[in-house]
């Protein structure tokens, strides 16, 4: 691709309404046709494999749609997914036989043939949907979630997918989830007897039912299909109309939209000074060749002031793109708002520090999970976190000026150094003709 013509990948809208096949086939039929502008290092398969290096890892994919997009519940449930899948498929035979898999193309398996709705197949009646919840919860046993690996999609005869070929490196350590008690409500527990049952009535109560905390934006289709099969069994199959809906809206929306969010290494006080900064360059290299073609000064000192053209045309294009020039050669960016603890404390702190005195609703004990992620608790809002009002009282000199921390993933320095190349191309372009056209002026002879 010409480097006069390289885009960083296209920002994809989220979906009006809730998510189906039918519309993330528009997300996967945006990647294919922007194929080639995301290099391989920074693929969705090496970020959510915790491959990829800072600010471009899991952990940034994950505050990335806390703290911008607003959806982490996405890639909550497909982490927690992942690990369920190995999880049943080391389970004991004589327990996983009491679950057995989901079959939708069955007629049987579909709430409309046996006349019930998937909400009411669980056991919860209209008037309870939005507060499901399960009967003398404090009893439940925590579960303890095992290492998980290479995660093959076979369980039952399935075939496998690019969904369990991305999640191979991905580590969990013993620590067992913390409690979390549902809304109260009309739960009827049933089949108590297969492996993982009540962690399945936590994970509907937290994800799927109508009004759970963290509800998944799913079609009503797809959440009644996926109740009923789960009222049923705790086959990993149940999930599937989910995972495949996530799969393809965290492949092909999502982590596009990471990758050009990731680009931008200054935030926003710093973007707008910079572009301002950029534009006076530019003035002030025509205010440079008017005057010296009204003096009596040789024609080529005129050259002069191509320089403050190249330099401020090249640094607008790129704080166009939110890249500052200056940031990149020092392999640095600014620090996010959320990224700064409550004891004022910067980025770079050690996982127990920020564990400690971070407000981010992460587990009360070090995390299980490759990142610092909450499972189960309250939706995932940070309204009410400190770090709002404290980036709210700071100066605007502070907000421009913020502190800088080291990038350290080549495959983002690749795609912003392009962005850099071509922004100093189109400078070139744009300041030959001008200083072509001041420095063939008569001079002016004025003073």
């Amino acid at each position: 691709m010409s480097i006069l013509f390289y885009k960083k990948p296209d920002y994809r809208p989220n979906a009006e309404g809730p998510l189906n096949l039918q519309k993330c086939q528009k997300f996967v039929q945006k990647t294919k046709d922007c194929r080639g502008e995301i290099p391989p290092d920074l693929s969705f398969e090496r970020i959510i494999s915790n491959k990829a290096l800072p600010p471009c890892s899991l952990q940034d994919f994950i505050d990335y749609l806390a703290y911008v997009t607003n959806d982490a519940e996405n890639l909550q449930f497909y982490l927690w997914l992942v690990d369920y899948h190995q999880r049943f498929r080391n389970a004991p035979p004589e327990e996983t036989t009491l679950s057995p898999k989901w079959n939708f193309g069955d007629p049987q398996s579909s709430p409309r043939h046996s006349g019930n709705s998937g909400y009411s197949a669980i056991g919860g009646s209209d008037k309870t949907l939005s507060v499901l919840g399960v009967k003398d919860f404090d009893a439940i046993e925590e579960e303890d979630i095992s290492n998980a690996s290479l995660i093959e999609d076979r369980l039952g005869g399935e075939q496998p997918s690019p969904y369990t070929a991305t999640l191979g490196t991905l580590k969990f350590s013993e620590i067992p989830l913390a409690e979390s008690k549902p809304p109260e409500g009309n739960y009827r527990r049933s089949n108590s007897a297969q492996p993982f049952r009540l962690e399945i009535n936590r994970i509907i109560t937290h994800y799927i039912a109508p009004g759970a905390p963290r509800e998944l934006n799913l079609s009503h289709k797809d959440r009644a299909t996926v109740l009923y099969a789960l009222r049923r069994t705790t086959h990993p199959s149940a999930f599937h109309p989910i995972k495949k809906v996530l799969d393809l809206t965290l492949r092909n929306q999502s982590h596009p939209n990471f990758v050009r969010w990731s680009i931008c290494n200054g935030n926003k006080p710093w973007t707008i000074f910079l572009r301002t900064f950029a534009v006076c360059n530019i003035l002030i290299g025509f205010a440079v060749a008017i005057l010296l073609t009204l003096s009596h000064a040789s024609r080529w000192y005129r050259i002069l002031a191509a320089l403050m053209w190249w330099f401020g045309i090249t640094n607008l294009i790129a704080a166009y793109q939110g890249l500052c020039v200056l940031l990149l050669r020092r392999h640095t960016r600014e620090v996010r708002p959320w990224e700064i603890d409550e004891q004022g404390r910067r980025y770079g702190a050690t996982d127990e520090e920020a564990l400690r005195h971070s407000k981010v609703l992460y587990e009360e004990t070090k995390s299980r999970w490759p990142v610092k992620m909450e499972l189960f608790g309250p939706p995932n809002t940070w309204d009410n976190q400190t770090w709002m009002d404290r980036y709210g009282m700071q100066s605007v000199f502070k907000k421009t000026f913020e502190k800088e921390v080291p990038t350290q993933e080549q495959g983002l320095h690749f795609m912003q150094n392009r962005i850099v190349r071509q922004a100093e191309a189109w400078a070139l372009i744009i300041t030959i003709p001008l200083t072509i056209f001041f420095t063939a002026l008569p001079k002016g002879n004025l003073y």
